[in-house]
């Protein structure tokens, strides 16, 4: 008989406060450009969740917008990536809050969900593409995502893919890191054979829609 595993009451990562730094750097874009070095590596916070390993994520920021580079491993070849489900969809999901209170249960309209795909995308279907998605339980919908607003670029490898992305200003609703220099953040690897995992909260947690289990990123100069 398989035992079920009962889903905590408490996120074993909430005695712990993130609050991550993410560099500025001049150029974000293209991907062989950009400048996402190792100051720009998240750690990995998997283990404090007792969550798979499995995502590795770069950050930087500049006024344009933020940078964003994420590598799977140990998920393999095979993708499900449908643009016209996001939710579901195999890649890299990412919430960034704009306006972060650090004491709202539910998303609002400065919260956005993006989807970024390493397949789906182009007429073949086998390009990369940032697609809007829906965050559960929020209390006001963000404005909808402006066309070639995300910036992608995918590349699969033998045991998972990799993304680079430039996500925009004009993606993050109420966007500014001079009056506001920081973000609400939460990413998560969603793959059809190991789930949702994020880097942050136990998998069956409910980071996809509540703020508040959510890290928080520090727009710094440097």
């Amino acid at each position: 008989m398989r035992t079920r595993t009962m889903s905590p009451l408490v996120n074993p990562a909430a005695p712990f406060r993130f609050r991550l730094a993410c560099p500025r750097r001049a150029r974000l874009w293209p991907p062989p450009a950009a400048q996402l070095d190792d100051a720009c590596r998240l750690p990995a916070l998997a283990a404090l969740a007792d969550a798979p390993d499995a995502l590795d994520l770069w950050l930087a920021w500049n006024e344009a917008g933020l940078g964003v580079r994420g590598v799977a491993r140990g998920v393999g070849v095979s993708r499900w990536c449908q643009p016209a489900r996001p939710e579901d969809s195999d890649g890299l999901h990412l919430w960034v809050a704009t306006r972060p209170t650090g004491d709202s249960h539910r998303a609002g309209r400065y919260c956005r969900r993006l989807a970024l795909l390493p397949t789906g995308g182009g007429r073949g279907a086998d390009r990369a593409v940032a697609v809007a998605a829906a965050i559960p339980r929020t209390s006001e919908v963000p404005a909808e995502l402006p066309a070639g607003a995300v910036s992608i670029e995918g590349k699969l490898l033998p045991d998972g893919w990799r993304i680079d992305a430039l996500i925009s200003a004009a993606a993050l609703p109420g966007w500014d890191p001079v009056e506001i220099p920081r973000l609400g953040f939460c990413a998560a690897l969603v793959d059809r054979r190991l789930g949702r995992i994020p880097f942050c909260a136990p998998p069956e947690y409910p980071w996809d829609s509540n703020p508040t289990t959510w890290a928080e990123l520090e727009l710094s100069s440097s």
